[in-house]
């Protein structure tokens, strides 16, 4: 689906969100002074809806005034670092409150490493930030 490395991908996480259930804003990324891990920060999301929600429960991303609503099947792909491998803070993101009936979903993170020659290289000269 990414085209990324699995080798360094986190294992698939299920989660399940009951009325009431949410999650609140937060970036995927690790902060700079946590990246010493030798696979480095997660570099992209792949958010798997395993259920339709009957109200409420969307994914939103208020910086990119986005929101997506979860349909089974469906899933939702995104870059937390940039080209050069910078925390990307518009991915800021939250899942909503579910107001009716469930919400099954299965997160799946790839780290940095082994991604090198797969994602695209920069196209300019920049320093990633410390």
């Amino acid at each position: 689906m990414t085209g990324l490395n699995m080798k360094s991908a986190e294992k698939l996480q299920v989660v399940n969100y009951g009325v009431g259930g949410y999650y609140r804003t937060h970036h995927d990324f690790q902060p700079n002074t946590a990246r010493k891990s030798a696979n480095g920060s997660r570099i992209a999301t792949v958010l798997i809806y395993m259920s339709n929600v009957e109200q409420g429960g969307a994914t939103v991303f208020p910086l990119l005034n986005v929101t997506i609503w979860p349909k089974k099947g469906t899933a939702a792909v995104w870059y937390n670092l940039d080209s050069y491998g910078n925390n990307n803070n518009i991915t800021l993101h939250a899942a909503c409150p579910v107001l009716l009936g469930s919400k099954w979903a299965a997160n799946k993170w790839f780290r940095e490493a082994g991604q090198e020659f797969i994602k695209p290289c920069p196209l300019h000269k920049e320093t990633r930030s410390q």
